[in-house]
């Protein structure tokens, strides 16, 4: 069954509902993510630093070089860092969110009758307190925050690009319509 946007963001608001405390952890996850991505975009400058005057025939110290290629290595490290401890929060953003979901729908099993319990059957009550939560972990610990950073990056990139020549970056943004006429074809 397919969604309409406005009830997948209800959906989503209500199963956001049930993460409590840990929907802090959720944005910091996010914004954790946030940081670790643009780590991973920095490289791509100070190497634009280094080969820019390269083009130009412009004269270089080995110190420029170094300091840019140290920025390069600790930007990586930072990366790394910054996204496996986003990942980290996400995920007890995400388990803790199933656990009071699971809970919630545990007080809501206690009070139906025991008829209405016995027709469904253990198997379909199983299905729902384990397969079927279990794939919201998914979208909570993964598609939020790493789509909303992955999302991020073409934003930064054309965002770097327009500071650096905005011609350029024009020239970029030309190739869309090029791809969505490919893909139409």
């Amino acid at each position: 069954m397919k969604l309409k946007k406005k009830e997948e963001g209800v959906l989503f608001k209500k199963v956001l509902d049930y993460a409590g405390d840990y929907r802090k952890t959720t944005y910091a996850a996010v914004a954790a993510m946030l940081i670790g991505i643009l780590m991973n975009i920095l490289p791509f400058w100070f190497i634009y630093q280094i080969i820019r005057p390269l083009l130009l025939r412009e004269a270089m110290t080995p110190e420029y070089v170094l300091w840019r290629a140290a920025a390069i290595a600790v930007c990586t490290l930072l990366y790394a860092v910054f996204y496996v401890w986003g990942l980290s929060l996400s995920h007890r953003s995400a388990y803790n969110t199933l656990k009071n979901l699971r809970i919630s729908l545990q007080g809501k099993l206690e009070k139906q009758p025991l008829g209405v319990i016995q027709q469904k059957g253990i198997g379909a009550i199983k299905k729902m307190f384990i397969d079927d939560i279990e794939t919201i972990e998914l979208l909570l610990a993964h598609a939020l925050p790493e789509g909303i950073a992955n999302l991020a990056v073409p934003v930064l990139v054309f965002a770097g690009m327009f500071i650096l020549d905005w011609k350029l970056a024009l020239l970029a943004l030309c190739s869309l319509p090029l791809g969505f006429v490919a893909m139409a074809v």
